[in-house]
């Protein structure tokens, strides 16, 4: 404030320009959510889209949490506490999230982790008995995880955020991207899009070369070996000519995956996991016969042993040998061992050979050969390990091999790209994306009850695709029939090969019931209906999810007016016949289960109803719903979950609050010494003070570390208020010291800098003067009396002792520094008064002559502006 005299009106205007561009915009985050690691990606205005950092400053957080009563930990931290704390520490969670607790995969993470798992009474899913009398699900467990990587992003963005768009493996079927949505739904997070993982990462390669890309495709394979499997994917990149605002077009990429492959259990930790079973068999075999156990037995060493086996594979990936060491690991005996790169080859043989797999599917499956391939982008940590990249090489060729993009986090970036192009608040560069689903979708439906040769009333089972394999998301379908009674139908998983459903699980989606058919029916019997049309709508949405949005009949009818205008031969003409479809979301068109016309008793009217003008009347049906196979949470298990979880954040807060308060009050305590040493310091406190205020702080340090360790926050809050209080004169004496010989310099260069700014108009006299001497004189008064002022005080500031309170505060300084910087803009700002502008004399006959002349006249020409497009700030 006290250097802004002559700068005032620029700032001013400055600070008015940012108030009025500072429009509140909502952020959005994306979460790639692995195995091992979650990384977080922001957009907002203002902030370039990137990764957030977590409280460790690392660009990304292990996947991991840790409960210990109340207490929750993340990230490094709970990794670390994995091995004293296995059993409340929870790792790899998405391995095994939407799945039932019987399931093949559950059964191989609880051979690598300690954890007891139940099933669900009501779902049948997972469940930790975390202790005694308290268990969690695991949607509730990556809740938290989600709630913390959305923690992080407020704190770089300094607002609240709800929206975002998560990674997930393009394997994952209904039941786990359900389990997805409900955890980030326990998270109050509002989920824009799930997105898969190659996808996103498509998503930023088409970001980070948009220039490349041309009217010919491209196809690119994205192979991704990450911790707990791999997956490829076939996609292609081409540029469309679109029409834009007005008469111009623009240019838009459109990037289709074409196909997927995958292997579900090929990645990195199950590297980790044989390193692992070597290291402890040396292990065993080190002290063999001096064990009271084996270590395979020790959940805290096999912890801390997957801990060791990530750092070697990660150190031989950059080295041909180095030693695992671990103190006291097992039985307070220490474990050092050299291992080689060659070794640990040896052990993953098998799992080198299933590299191809993923590579092999995408091309068949898109009937497609490497040679049409432009190349194969390696995402993922699993393809650092150097055999597994030179298979690789092996099989696409080394010219193939893309190193363009970041592996670690092109998928996070290219989500959160997603994410800013779903929410509507930013302008980003348009790219057309066609995602597709993994499995194909059937509905099985039963017919009308027809009487059968044997006379008895049946049914037949119509089972149908309603989503092929590699279906779009975000695609409706309708389902049309001719009925007369209400129906029920399920959804499945259909079409499924054998090695998919070794280990698909469930493929069991939802049944509905739809009702009100039949009273339709009945209460229209007598009005000369024709049989029904129902239509019932199903979605795959632009996360997987199939869902059932509505059932209608449509019901055509004459009436009486209408029947007997027919029969004396006043045809009507007719719509055009409405086609259907049993499973659409086009135009709808016969299908094969559309019932045939079966001739009526009144053949005369045939041929004259068929153009009869026909009344057609759509009415809802009701529906019901039920999900089976694996479940999503219910309403009541959502809430408790919320209701939990809210509970645990408030215990958290207050536990941060207090370590807060606790760390200040130990920093206070240790930073006194050093400030009752000042120099400055002693000159404005008195010896009195200054033991007092050391007494204080001493006995507050013994207290701290004696009978405070546990005090509540508002006696921690009440010692550091105390402290405060002494110190706070003795540091405003100081700043007062400190800061007012500037104060003082400010504002007399002030004085003087207006006194020669009247005094320079005062002495122009070759521009006409537009300040009067009132002006003048009052600027200068107002200077006169501060430098008076000014004068006082500081003679009174110099009898007083410098422990003694100020007479003279830059506070008061600071307030007559702006009486004269408001006065002084008066008289800056004044502008000159207008000049009047005589115009000249003209003759009128000569006007009235020129305006009828105009369109003749030579030089008489028309300026063509040519229109172009908007141009915008995009992402």
């Amino acid at each position: 404030m006290l250097k802004t005299l002559f700068f005032i009106l620029g700032t001013g205007f400055l600070l008015t320009a940012l108030s009025i561009l500072s429009i509140s915009e909502a952020a959005v985050i994306a979460v790639d959510y692995g195995t091992n690691w979650f990384k977080v990606g922001l957009v907002k205005p203002g902030i370039p889209l990137d990764i957030v950092l977590n409280r460790d400053s690392k660009r990304k957080t292990p996947s991991v949490i840790t409960i210990r009563g109340e207490e929750r930990i993340y990230g490094t931290d709970a990794v670390n506490l994995g091995a004293r704390f296995p059993f409340n520490t929870y790792f790899s969670l998405k391995q095994i999230i939407g799945r039932l607790a019987d399931d093949k995969y559950v059964q191989a993470y609880q051979s690598i982790f300690p954890n007891k798992i139940i099933p669900d009474p009501l779902r049948g899913t997972v469940l930790f008995q975390h202790n005694e009398t308290t268990v969690f699900s695991i949607e509730e467990l990556l809740a938290m995880q989600l709630s913390y990587a959305r923690e992080l992003a407020e704190a770089t963005a300094h607002e609240s955020i709800k929206d975002v768009v998560i990674t997930v493996p393009p394997y994952y079927n209904q039941f786990e991207r359900q389990a997805i949505l409900d955890a980030a739904n326990i998270a109050g997070l509002h989920v824009l899009s799930l997105i898969n993982d190659e996808t996103a990462v498509g998503l930023n390669y088409a970001i980070t070369h948009f220039s490349s890309f041309t009217e010919e495709p491209q196809y690119h394979i994205f192979y991704d070996m990450g911790a707990g499997s791999t997956k490829a994917s076939l996609i292609s990149f081409k540029t469309v000519e679109i029409k834009d605002v007005g008469r111009f077009n623009k240019t838009v990429i459109n990037m289709d995956v074409i196909s997927i492959g995958y292997d579900k259990t090929l990645g990195g930790q199950e590297i980790d996991i044989r390193l692992r079973s070597y290291l402890a068999e040396q292990f065993d075999k080190t002290y063999e016969g001096k064990l009271k156990e084996s270590i395979f037995k020790s959940p805290r060493a096999m912890t801390r042993l997957l801990k060791e086996a990530n750092r070697v594979k990660q150190i031989l990936s950059a080295n041909t040998e180095t030693v695992a060491s671990l103190e006291s690991l097992h039985e307070e005996r220490d474990f050092r061992l050299t291992i080689t790169r060659s070794e640990l080859e040896a052990m993953i043989v098998d799992l080198v050979e299933r590299v191809n797999g993923p590579i092999q599917d995408v091309l068949n499956n898109a009937k497609m050969t490497l040679p049409n391939v432009n190349s194969c982008v390696l995402v993922g940590g699993g393809v650092r390990v150097p055999v597994i990249q030179s298979k690789i090489k092996e099989i696409v060729g080394e010219d193939k091999i893309a190193q363009n993009v970041n592996g670690d986090e092109a998928a996070v970036l290219g989500a959160a790209f997603r994410g800013a192009g779903l929410s509507r608040q930013f302008k980003v560069k348009e790219i057309k994306i066609k995602d597709i689903a993994s499995y194909p979708i059937k509905v099985d439906y039963e017919s009308e009850l027809k009487e059968s040769e044997d006379g008895t009333m049946k049914n037949k089972i119509f089972r149908t695709i309603l989503f092929d394999e590699y279906t779009s998301v975000g695609t409706r379908k309708i389902m049309s029939f001719k009925r007369t009674s209400d129906f029920n139908f399920s959804i499945n998983y259909g079409n499924l090969n054998e090695n998919i459903l070794n280990d698909f699980g469930s493929t069991e989606i939802a049944t509905a019931k739809v009702t009100g058919l039949s009273d339709i029916v009945k209460e229209h019997n007598d009005n000369g209906i024709e049989q029904p049309k129902v239509k019932v709508t199903l979605q795959l949405s632009d996360s997987g999810i199939v869902s059932v949005i509505d059932a209608i009949a449509t019901i055509e009818h004459q009436t009486i007016s209408d029947k007997i205008k027919t029969f004396f031969g006043v045809n009507n003409k007719s719509d055009e016949a409405l086609k259907e479809v049993p499973f659409s979301d086009e135009e709808p068109a016969p299908s094969d289960n559309t019932s045939q016309s079966i001739p009526g008793e009144n053949n005369t009217l045939t041929n004259d109803t068929e153009q009869i003008q026909k009344k057609t009347e759509s009415i809802p049906l009701n529906l019901e719903v039920e999900y089976v196979g694996i479940t999503p949470m219910g309403i009541n298990e959502k809430d408790a979950a919320i209701r939990r979880l809210r509970a645990m954040d408030e215990t958290d807060q207050r536990r941060r609050a207090r370590e807060e308060v606790r760390n200040n009050l130990e920093t206070f305590v240790y930073n006194m010494q050093d400030f009752l040493s000042d120099q400055i310091v002693i000159k404005v406190s008195t010896d009195k003070q200054r033991k007092e205020l050391a007494t204080k702080s001493s006995e507050t340090s013994e207290w701290l570390y004696g009978e405070g360790e546990d005090a509540s926050i508002e006696s921690l809050r009440a010692r550091l208020h105390d402290l405060r209080s002494l110190e706070k004169p003795i540091v405003y004496r100081r700043d007062e010291h400190t800061r007012r010989p500037e104060a003082v310099d400010t504002i007399k260069s002030a004085i003087n800098n207006t006194r020669e700014f009247v005094e320079k108009i005062k002495a122009n006299t070759t521009i006409e003067r537009y300040h009067t001497d009132e002006e003048l004189d009052k600027l200068l008064n107002v200077c006169n009396k501060a430098e008076k002022w000014l004068d006082e005080k500081l003679i009174e500031q110099d009898k007083i002792e410098p422990h003694a309170d100020p007479v003279l505060t830059t506070a008061d300084i600071e307030k007559l520094l702006r009486e004269i910087e408001r006065e002084f803009i008066i008289v800056a700002t004044k502008r000159p008064p207008k000049k009047k502008v005589t115009p000249p004399v003209t003759n009128d006959s000569e006007n009235t002559n020129n305006v009828n002349n105009t369109d003749s006249d030579p030089k008489s020409t028309t300026t063509h502006v040519e229109e172009t497009p908007a141009k915008h700030d995009e992402l």
